[in-house]
């Protein structure tokens, strides 16, 4: 009799997978990952078309016990739980968000950020009038089978959600993410994390608040001249199949904060440093990086582009890679990391650099010269988004616009803009400088008291005091000149 085929385990354990799955990914990743999640569901709820996003609410509480995620978002259909959004990872067959620009890949988000925060969590979600519940317990996770996970039928009419959406509460918090949740200063982290990774979400009206407090978006703009001549950044936009990657580097313009007293140019580009200098990346309207100013994105490729140091504080880039398939992306399985080993990224720093040479080379013909100097060339200029910068520049006639048709029969659109060869950008109209920039700092009472005695008005500007000051000053020198000579 023919003995039977013996065979060896392959499952995972589920310790180990539990506790590898979530060891390279940061606490605030993992907040961003629910937080993805809430806007899969808002732009599944798009019919395609891009969603009303100031419809929809996100509310975060960090506490030493406890935390939990709330939206309006549509919630999750039971079929989907059942066969899809708890199973660890997901299946090769699974093409459910096909036609829809999410950054979700593997199928592990929710739960990682679930197992990375505690060992007790429910998940509670309405869909349509459908409400339901998914507890994941300590003692599921203590087991060593993976048996499915119980769908519960809320029963008391405190149980019911007010609107389509999800809520997710984490208790039982594992070792020092209690620490991390009472620590203001985390608090703080993950929400200029937020603002940064959902800037463009936010500024599209989506409501995002932890513990409370309205989360802002940071602005990532470049200047643009609405004038056919006027100066403008550099652009780059190629589409092949669903693919595009999108490019623009240009001037950056800080903008005030409430209470910020600086003179009234202060928000024409190189009169302060600007917080998003440098490269900002973004997948799917995701920010994956802000303000990146190290080699990953360029800088110190001698010799083309330098290192990056204060005189380039007026430049920003920015790259999007929209895809409806994430896995074409070269994010990272964290949504906050780049794959630098990307073909898509690698061809881009191309471009990218290309970019960057332009206004490196601006910023050395204008390093000493005023910015007052500059600043008639871009007067009209406005702040804009990547989108709407590429739009605006593509507009104008010099705009390059190419239709090709690349090795594998698939054709690429692409749009071209270098400022420098259009002619666009201001020079000085010397080599030297003729002027200097003087920089101190006093006292604001004293700048007042100063002001008083100057103007008869304590609340003059205080640029406007030190200059008149130096001027005082420029007339006792002159008579000592005359002596001299």
């Amino acid at each position: 009799m023919k003995q039977g085929i013996d065979s060896a385990q392959a499952t995972p354990t589920k310790q180990f997978f539990v506790s590898m799955l979530t060891r390279d990914i940061k606490l605030e990743d993992a907040i961003l990952d629910l937080i993805d999640n809430c806007l899969d569901g808002a732009l599944r709820l798009g019919d395609g078309g891009k969603p009303d996003y100031s419809r929809y609410l996100v509310q975060i509480t960090l506490a030493k016990d406890h935390f939990s995620i709330e939206d309006n978002c549509g919630g999750i259909p039971r079929d989907v739980a059942k066969n899809y959004a708890f199973k660890m990872g997901r299946e090769p067959n699974d093409n459910r968000d096909s036609d829809t620009e999410t950054i979700g890949m593997y199928g592990v988000g929710m739960k990682r950020a679930i197992f990375k925060m505690g060992r007790n969590a429910i998940v509670k979600t309405r869909h349509g009038t459908d409400t339901y519940e998914v507890p994941i317990t300590a003692a599921w996770l203590d087991a060593t089978s993976w048996d499915p996970l119980p769908i519960n039928e809320p029963t008391e009419a405190t149980e019911k959600l007010e609107a389509p959406g999800t809520t997710i509460y984490v208790s039982d918090l594992n070792e020092g993410v209690a620490r991390h949740f009472a620590n203001p200063a985390f608090v703080n982290e993950v929400t200029t994390a937020i603002s940064q990774h959902f800037t463009m979400f936010l500024q599209w009206g989506l409501k995002i608040e932890i513990n409370g407090e309205s989360v802002q978006p940071v602005h990532v703009e470049v200047l643009v001249s609405p004038r056919e001549d006027g100066p403008a950044p550099y652009v780059f936009r190629k589409t092949t199949g669903d693919v595009t990657v999108s490019i623009t580097v240009g001037l950056n313009t800080s903008r005030r904060s409430e209470g910020d007293d600086s003179d009234d140019d202060a928000d024409f580009a190189g009169q302060r440093a600007s917080a998003t200098a440098g490269w900002t990346v973004l997948c799917n309207d995701r920010a994956v990086i802000v303000g990146d100013k190290s080699r990953l994105t360029g800088w110190g490729d001698l010799p083309l582009v330098p290192l990056y140091h204060p005189q380039f504080a007026v430049i920003t880039g920015i790259i999007e890679f929209r895809a409806k398939d994430a896995k074409k992306l070269p994010v990272t399985t964290t949504k906050r990391a780049l794959d630098a080993s990307s073909e898509l990224w690698l061809e881009s720093l191309v471009k990218m650099k290309e970019g960057m040479r332009v206004w490196i080379s601006y910023t050395n013909d204008w390093k000493n010269h005023p910015r007052a100097d500059q600043q008639i060339y871009w007067h009209d200029a406005q702040p804009l988004s990547l989108s709407k910068a590429i739009d605006k520049v593509a507009s104008r006639t010099s705009a390059k616009k190419t239709k090709t048709r690349d090795d594998a029969g698939e054709m690429s659109e692409v749009v071209e803009f270098n400022p420098k060869k259009n002619n666009v950008l201001p020079k000085p109209e010397q080599k030297k400088p003729s002027s200097r920039r003087i920089v101190f700092s006093r006292p604001v009472e004293e700048i007042r008291a100063v002001s008083r005695m100057l103007f008869d008005d304590p609340d003059v500007k205080a640029g406007t005091v030190g200059d008149e000051c130096f001027k005082i000053q420029l007339e006792l020198v002159k008579p000592s000149k005359k002596r001299r000579s």
